[in-house]
């Protein structure tokens, strides 16, 4: 976040829409991607989503609270079993400027760890209450929750700048630019000058997956993108994702996604 003096004269808050999805309700969400017309809010809940802005790939989990600034390019999608969050779509604008980017929040690390799950839960719970007989009352507190949530992902975000959060970022950078190459661990230790075994261990407790299954999660979602947006033959998806074998790209797909390429064409078609 940048530093600048900065006086508040007005603050305009203007709540536009929260969905909630739990099974059986399904969020597709979008493989190919669109540039966003809205500030947005992910919370997740159960599961886990891949998350692209720009050039940036996140896999969120929950405890993690995404934000998706206007905009930019962005795509998302899912394969968890059982998925759920929240999605909030607002606006804020401090002194007739876009409040995320006066404070600095529309570069880079776009994903953030929450450790009180609960007050975060709770403040996206009230501002999903719905009233047979419209209350005022809602609108304002959903306003107080969207600038609630914004300090806290703030704050979170200053605590990025910190050496923890940043000393992973080439290897996440090298994942996304080679994700066509045959990456091995010890490529990717190098990077960060860990001894291969140790950098296992500290990037598994950065984001709960070894850096090898974190590299194949992004390469499954980078495919679900190509084959959802594009007419890329899977053949030639599966080399550009990193899978030299397309029948082994077929079953590792189909395991992960609980249908083949063709069938999540098919579907992300129809609908």
């Amino acid at each position: 976040m940048r530093k600048q003096i900065f006086k508040l004269n007005e603050l305009t808050v203007t709540p536009i829409e929260l969905s909630l999805y739990v099974p059986p309700i399904v969020w597709k969400g979008d493989s190919a991607g669109h540039v966003g017309i809205n500030d947005l809010f992910f919370w997740v809940l159960e599961g886990e989503c891949f998350l692209s802005i720009d050039s940036e790939s996140y896999i969120v989990r929950p405890g993690q609270l995404a934000y998706l600034p206007k905009g930019k390019m962005r795509a998302y999608t899912h394969v968890s079993e059982h998925f759920s969050m929240y999605e909030m779509a607002f606006s804020v604008r401090a002194n007739g400027e876009n409040l995320m980017e006066t404070l600095g929040l529309c570069e880079q690390n776009f994903v953030v760890d929450i450790k009180d799950r609960a007050e975060m839960t709770a403040l996206f719970e009230n501002s999903n209450l719905i009233e047979f007989a419209k209350n005022p009352l809602h609108d304002v507190s959903w306003c107080a929750n969207i600038i609630n949530i914004i300090k806290i992902y703030a704050k979170e975000r200053q605590k990025l700048s910190g050496k923890a959060a940043t000393e992973f970022k080439p290897v996440l950078e090298y994942m996304s630019k080679n994700i066509a190459e045959q990456i091995k661990t010890e490529d990717l230790s190098a990077l960060v000058y860990m001894q291969p075994t140790y950098f296992i261990k500290k990037f598994n407790e950065s984001y709960g997956l070894p850096p090898m299954a974190y590299l194949n999660r992004m390469r499954m979602y980078k495919a679900m993108g190509m084959l959802a947006g594009t007419e890329i033959p899977i053949e030639q998806i599966a080399k550009k994702t990193g899978f030299h074998d397309a029948s082994y790209f077929s079953r590792a797909f189909k395991k992960h996604c609980k249908v083949t390429p063709s069938e999540y064409r098919a579907e992300f078609k129809r609908n």
